[in-house]
């Protein structure tokens, strides 16, 4: 995996206007807020077994239907109910390198009775021979790299400021589940 100064939990301030040489903006004094990150749950999703569907029109293609799973976070916790699934597509790089494009579906209820649709999109990227063998449950976190951008749908009153923010998680597959920390962007 790449390697980058940024560290964990950290934001990379954008480069001053004075550097670029490819801008017209006038206004420097214009500042942009760096953006924060706020908890918002732990999720776990148990996960059936893969199905591989082959190399097809959009890639190699492979699905898994999620069985549950449960979610817990300072403003919503629940379970994530059966169902759902992962509809990924897998792309091999030069040398040992591969991604999959993640494509997921979930329906969570609440705690207290509200129904939430997730989607979620991203990559899961590192060396091919690792990510082979992440269903066999002894890979770290820290030997590929997943991260997703998270979108909810809700029509109940309580959780309706999920249906307008932005949201990303950093995630791993531990055996046959997938875990996540899941954040607010602010």
């Amino acid at each position: 995996m790449a390697s980058s100064n940024i560290q964990p939990g950290t934001v990379e301030p954008p480069i001053g206007i004075e550097r670029l040489t490819n801008t017209q903006w006038e206004k420097p004094e214009y500042k942009l807020p760096l953006p924060s990150l706020q908890f918002l749950f732990h999720l776990e999703c148990d996960m059936e077994s893969f199905h591989h569907i082959g190399k097809g029109p959009h890639g190699d293609r492979s699905t898994v239907i999620f069985k549950g799973g449960r979610f817990e976070g300072p403003k919503l916790r629940g379970e994530i109910l059966p169902g759902g699934g992962d509809w990924e597509t897998v792309q091999d790089h030069d040398g040992d390198q591969q991604t999959a494009h993640l494509d997921t579906r979930y329906n969570l209820k609440t705690h207290d009775g509200a129904m939430l649709y997730l989607r979620t999109t991203g990559t899961r990227t590192g060396k091919k021979e690792v990510l082979e063998k992440l269903g066999e449950g002894n890979i770290g976190p820290d030997q590929f790299r997943m991260r997703l951008h998270l979108t909810f749908e809700t029509g109940d009153e309580r959780y309706t400021w999920l249906n307008s923010g932005v949201f990303m998680a950093s995630s791993g597959r531990v055996g046959d589940m997938v875990i996540y920390d899941a954040y607010q962007v602010l």
